[in-house]
């Protein structure tokens, strides 16, 4: 068996941090849109946008009445901007909000601490699908778009991987990392 100096975090805390991340998240994207914060000039160029206010039109109608000045497309724009935002901090600082509150980071696989590039790489790796969709959307290059999907299923199967004995996902794999115990990081 596969066995590691300084252990490796598992499916579970990994996954509690990635549940905490979506809540908190959730009430970022609330945030941002009540106030006014988004990245409304790519929601205002997606396709089918006028498609998409017409089928949540009741919708629509909720949120200008609740409160929220331009209802679904804030939604959609604090959306966007939280979307590339949120995970950019684990691509910085090496843990997610939800990591950081579940004790763990990510370094390399040999447990010493990571440096900014190896977490822009993992995160690079790992976001693959939010981040070829918006360089596609920001650049107007649709293949990109449309290798989102197959390239994000692969990473997300590629999870899976994290039941293994070596406890790396397949982003971890491929970026060279692995997650561990913050206090368990070799400096």
């Amino acid at each position: 068996m596969f066995e590691h100096p300084i252990p490796r975090v598992g499916a579970g805390p990994r996954l509690a941090a990635a549940a905490l991340d979506y809540v908190m998240s959730t009430f970022v994207v609330m945030a941002c849109a009540w106030q006014g914060w988004g990245w409304f000039q790519l929601v205002e160029s997606m396709p089918g946008l006028d498609g998409v206010q017409e089928l949540y039109a009741p919708v629509e109608a909720m949120l200008v009445e609740a409160g929220l000045d331009q209802g679904l497309t804030s939604l959609l724009a604090a959306s966007a901007l939280v979307g590339v935002a949120y995970p950019m901090v684990e691509g910085v600082f090496g843990a997610s909000p939800g990591k950081w509150v579940m004790g763990i980071c990510i370094a390399s696989p040999d447990g010493t601490r990571g440096n900014l590039g190896l977490y822009l790489r993992r995160f690079l790796v790992k976001h693959v699908r939010p981040v070829f969709a918006t360089v596609g959307a920001v650049s107007g290059i649709s293949a990109l778009g449309f290798m989102a999907g197959p390239a994000g299923l692969v990473v997300t199967v590629g999870i899976l991987l994290l039941l293994a004995p070596h406890r790396q996902a397949l982003h971890d794999k491929l970026a060279g990392t692995a997650v561990f115990l913050r206090g368990d990081v070799v400096k």
